[in-house]
């Protein structure tokens, strides 16, 4: 081997224990950042994460109008809507002339208005058990008539329906919630302070302070019962306790309340016990009845009893049945299917009314998340009622296919094109503890303006091209003109296509043809780029000079990777 390949191949051996050394850094530092990121994760993302959509107006020129003609809103008990429909018309003007429409109307907020209007009440949003109660629904009709002589298409993935950002809670007896930026709702926004959700008698708090009721859980109460069970920080302990209770409960190990099946979730918001209420599996092994006083150790021996079986446990009969159902194989409740956590969570009873308003972050901000993401739905019409408002945040197609179905493309002169949805409160997720909730969403959406190219070309008559061609865009039926140029040894011969018209749906192509002045043939060819020689300068046999430069090289490679090795070492 010459004493140049053998420098080289010492070069490259150097460059390649450098790069694998960078190679290794990187993933190090990957791998630590990302073990950070995930612990990061695990104590502050919520399973329901999700985006909040930024507001938008609707364009200027629209023309909104709300017809409550056909809507009821009943005044009795509390009040409440009734039955029918609100009419929101859309209608885009003869006039109009923007390239893109938004559709942004404030309906939810024109339906409060005028329900409080009708109770002879003032407030600015929905109220749970006031204007609405669970299992309500509202129905709305979109009508948009576009009058305009131009066609807009839908823009997919524009649909949004959200919580409204600008809601502000009633302040309940002078009490202030406790916020923390530490405790982010699941579209990103903090707990506004004056939001108040009631603390029920929930299932922790009985078996932490038993025979009392929801009006006595104060936060000294209970933070002094946390103290005496050692939790040593009081109410600053609650969270965890609460976590500590379920998971012992439920054979789970969950860090985040929001993390537990929905519902378990609804068992921390409510005061019943649901192995405590008669529910699907119960009635099958003929339990008909469960007094106030039972527990569960009675409703286990009514079941052994009827079933000729032993089982140990509740839960070990809630599985079976449940299994059996809906043939899986789970060993623990949280572990069956989401249909048959519903089922079986499906009915809790009713609250006893007594309560004080919750001050932990974590509690109100679970209760928030849940609402909007179990609790309240819009779906359109054929849409199942199980479309929440957080699920179309996270899922941008939702709502896509039944708007282009019915509304995709607004032809020029046309009228009614009609969407039909309904803003649903669940009834089977919706407890007594959210009276006196207040809610409201914004919804929108957006259409683009058709558009058709048009493509004004310049060759001579030979196909040579004079001039890079000339492409401009906008709104089919809108007015086009091209525009003849002017090259020194050329005179116009023709015009193929048409100089003047509109744009259409596709692409125009008007050719600006021309001829050479003095009629020689070839006259416009632009000769083709000269391809340039590699020049190697010859071998004169004499290596030492670039012997000398390789050898510096390769002595400053070793020097640096020895120097980060050594460096690196503890």
């Amino acid at each position: 081997m010459s004493k140049k390949n053998l420098f080289f191949s010492l070069f490259l051996l150097v460059l390649s224990v450098c790069f694998i050394t960078d190679v290794k850094d990187v993933q190090a530092e990957e791998l630590n950042e990302n073990s950070q990121n995930i612990l990061q994760t695990e104590d502050t993302t919520s399973r329901w994460e999700a985006v909040q959509p930024e507001r938008i107006t609707t364009s200027e020129g629209l023309i909104i109008d709300y017809n409550f003609e056909n809507f009821n809103a009943v005044v009795g008990w509390g009040g409440w809507i009734d039955e029918g429909y609100v009419t929101v018309t859309i209608t885009i003007p003869e006039n109009y002339e923007l390239d893109t429409i938004v559709i942004a109307p404030d309906v939810f907020q024109e339906i409060a208005d005028y329900i409080y209007a009708v109770l002879g009440d003032e407030n600015n949003n929905f109220e749970m058990n006031n204007t609405m109660q669970a299992g309500d629904k509202i129905n709305v009709n979109f009508v948009i008539n576009n009058l305009s002589k131009y066609t807009y298409n839908y823009d997919e993935t524009s649909f949004e329906v959200f919580p409204k950002e600008d809601i502000v809670y009633d302040k309940v007896n002078d009490e202030e919630t406790t916020t923390t930026e530490d405790t982010p709702l699941f579209n990103g926004n903090t707990v506004n302070e004056n939001y108040h959700f009631r603390r029920t008698y929930n299932t922790a708090l009985k078996a932490l302070i038993p025979n009392s009721d929801g009006s006595k859980m104060t936060d000294e109460a209970i933070g002094n019962a946390l103290i005496s069970k050692g939790y040593l920080n009081g109410m600053a302990d609650y969270t965890k306790y609460l976590l500590d209770f379920y998971n012992a409960k439920y054979n789970t190990n969950y860090t985040r309340l929001d993390q537990f099946p929905d519902g378990i979730i609804r068992e921390i918001l409510g005061e019943n016990d649901p192995f405590l209420i008669l529910n699907d599996a119960y009635r099958a092994a003929k339990v008909t009845y469960i007094g106030r006083n039972d527990t569960t150790a009675d409703i286990l021996r009514q079941i052994n009893r009827n079933t000729g079986k032993n089982y140990q446990s509740l839960e070990e009969y809630i599985v079976e049945y449940y299994n059996e159902q809906y043939g899986t194989n789970a060993t623990r409740l949280v572990d069956l299917s989401d249909e048959a956590i519903d089922n079986f969570f499906s009915t809790q009873g009713m609250e006893d009314g007594r309560y004080v308003y919750e001050t932990n972050p974590d509690v109100i901000a679970l209760s928030y998340d849940y609402f909007y993401n179990k609790g309240l739905s819009w779906g359109f019409e054929d849409d199942s009622e199980d479309l929440t408002i957080g699920e179309y945040m996270r899922d941008e197609v939702k709502g896509d296919d039944y708007i282009k179905e019915n509304a995709g493309t607004l032809n020029s002169n046309t009228s009614d094109y009609t969407l039909n949805g309904t803003l649903y409160t669940s009834g089977n997720y919706l407890l007594d503890s959210y009276l006196g909730y207040e809610f409201n969403v914004n919804m929108q959406w957006a259409y683009s303006a058709l558009k058709g190219t048009v493509i004004a070309k310049y060759v001579d008559i030979y196909g040579n091209v004079l001039n890079e061609d000339v492409i401009t865009t906008d709104m089919v039926g809108k007015d086009y003109k091209t525009y003849l140029k002017y090259f020194d040894g050329f005179t116009l011969y023709t015009i193929d296509g048409e100089e003047i018209g509109k744009y259409i749906d596709g692409t125009i192509v008007v050719t600006y043809i021309y001829e050479p002045t003095d009629d020689e043939p070839g006259i416009g060819f632009t000769p083709g780029p000269s391809e340039e020689l590699e020049i190697t300068p010859p071998s004169t046999g004499v290596e030492t000079e670039s012997q000398n430069i390789y050898l510096v090289i390769l002595l400053m490679l070793s020097s640096t990777c020895l120097y980060r090795y050594a460096s690196g070492k503890e």
